[in-house]
């Protein structure tokens, strides 16, 4: 008999579920219907990679799952199942799109348009599933077959995939319904938030990012509450007009948290490579050495001179110079320079973050399927998930493999 399979949710995961179905079901009797919200598919793929989408990350599955937080457990079989190196072999065999490396091991298309790699993925589905769009699913039931009810009739399924995204990027489709559906048919969802996402400074740190707006460094970052470390990691990032964002600022946003009392900051470490105490030693050693030299100038050495300049400022040192500077001068710039304190001014706008943290409970899902552990033919993919990756094609490898896993796992049933 046919196999009925709907697709919920025309974005990457559920566009690459259908180019699963057709690239492993070559003789198999499947029907395979994507139902969409929007009017046109796959927008929010088509604004991945700054629009050029970072399709995948070149890195073995092994180190590939690290990137992926504490569910890198729980996607390492779909990664294995499904690597960076098939979705390559997919990309450039299956959809004729040749792939380039860039730093990082990113992989981009050589066309540099992500709308080019959506609109390749719609043209080789478009002979094995009939995508439905402008339609809104407003109900799932399960009795001997999915009931899938949206604002314009009722579908029937065998087989129910769930992929229609997070709560990010609002107007994209992703408007959080997959957390209404999971829970309607019995699935805990985790408390959603932004992740990868630029940070607002309040009021006392607005200023500081302002005047540095566009200028770029690498530090130590991490989010502090209370005066305690809750995460660290090293990486760019870049003073923007309204705060902070960059690579490692966005990575770390995901554990800011929901409530911001006033107590939470970002500290930024400004010279990583150094302890406070070697630091402070070859500050020292400068100075002696350059006594006719502005402070500035020699913090200049470690960072670019506009914020070395609003250091000195910001401490109360801006004009003078290495002689005469003294043991207490030198205790509050090496402060500036180790733990600046960028005060946060609200949690991560989800609507402003790439992805999404929380979702579906990952203990009510097989790990090795995606199949939902409380409703039988279920399959529950992408963003629905609680899982999110660092940026650099982290997220999309995550929904290709996933897919592989569902489709496979329908197809062999």
């Amino acid at each position: 008999m046919t196999k009925r399979v709907g697709i919920i949710g025309g974005g990457a995961a559920g566009l690459f579920t259908a180019c699963q179905f057709k690239r492993l079901g070559a003789g198999s009797d499947v029907e395979v219907t994507v139902l969409e919200r929007k009017n046109i598919p796959g927008i929010k793929l088509t604004l991945t990679g700054h629009g050029r989408c970072n399709i995948t990350n070149r890195k073995d599955p092994s180190e590939l799952k690290k990137g992926y937080h504490e569910a890198g457990n729980f996607i390492y079989p779909a990664l294995k199942g499904f690597s960076p190196e098939d979705t390559i072999r997919f990309a450039e065999t299956g959809l004729g799109l040749k792939l380039k490396e860039e730093d990082n091991n990113r992989m981009f298309p050589v066309c540099d348009s992500a709308t080019k790699v959506r609109d390749t993925i719609l043209s080789y589905i478009e002979d094995s599933a009939g995508i439905i769009t402008g339609t809104k699913v407003t109900e799932v039931s399960r009795t001997d077959c999915f009931e899938v009810a949206t604002e314009s009739g009722t579908y029937h399924f065998d087989y129910c995939v769930l992929s229609c995204g997070g709560s990010s990027f609002a107007k994209t489709g992703s408007t959080g319904d997959s957390y209404r559906l999971a829970e309607s048919l019995g699935h805990t969802v985790n408390p959603v938030k932004g992740a990868l996402a630029p940070v607002n400074a309040d009021n006392g740190s607005a200023a500081l990012c302002k005047s540095l707006s566009g200028v770029s460094v690498r530090a130590g970052v991490s989010v502090s509450v209370n005066g305690k470390k809750i995460s660290s990691l090293e990486g760019d990032l870049l003073f923007a007009e309204h705060g902070l964002t960059g690579p490692a600022v966005m990575e770390i946003s995901r554990d800011i948290p929901l409530e911001i009392k006033g107590n939470e900051y970002i500290e930024l470490d400004l010279v990583p490579s150094m302890s406070d105490e070697e630091f402070d030693r070859e500050l020292q050693q400068l100075i002696n050495d350059h006594p006719d030299t502005k402070i500035t100038t020699l913090l200049a050495r470690y960072v670019p001179a506009s914020v070395a300049g609003v250091i000195a400022a910001k401490e109360g040192c801006a004009d003078m110079y290495a002689q005469g500077f003294t043991k207490e001068n030198r205790r509050k710039v090496c402060r500036g320079m180790k733990h600046l304190a960028i005060g946060i001014g609200q949690a991560p706008e989800i609507d402003k973050a790439y992805v999404t943290r929380g979702g579906v409970s990952l203990r009510e899902v097989d790990r090795k399927s995606m199949e939902s552990k409380i409703v039988p033919g279920l399959y529950i993919i992408g963003e629905a998930l609680d899982i999110d990756g660092i940026s650099g094609g982290y997220n999309l490898q995550a929904c290709m493999s996933e897919a592989y896993m569902a489709a496979g796992s329908i197809l062999e049933r």
